[in-house]
Formats: C-alpha cells, sequence, structure tokens
C-alpha cells in the first residue's frame, strides 16, 4: 500500500491487504512443527504463568 500524507491509502478490496504463500505453508504442513509448551518454574522451583 503506498503511503501518503504520512497515511496509508484505504484499500479499495477485501481482505488484510497481505499475500500468502501457500505453498510454502503447505510444505511447513508436511514438516510439522516441535514447539512445546514452555515450563517455567522460579528461582525458587515452583510453576508460573506467562
Amino acid at each position: 500500500m503506498p503511503v501518503q500524507d504520512p497515511r496509508r491509502r484505504l484499500r479499495h478490496a477485501s481482505g488484510l491487504g497481505i499475500e500468502v504463500d501457500e505453498a510454502a505453508v503447505r510444505r511447513a504442513d508436511e514438516t510439522g512443527h516441535a514447539w512445546r509448551s514452555p515450563v517455567w518454574r522460579l528461582p525458587d522451583g515452583s510453576f508460573t504463568e506467562w
């Protein structure tokens, strides 16, 4: 989106104005991920939240 006066012009099309590389998303889906929920502990060994 071009910048004007230092604001952005409104889009006249639907959507968020981003493009997604669907082939890259499908490749990443085939690979999967190794993310695990973190276990956080305080210095005294007790559990904590985000």
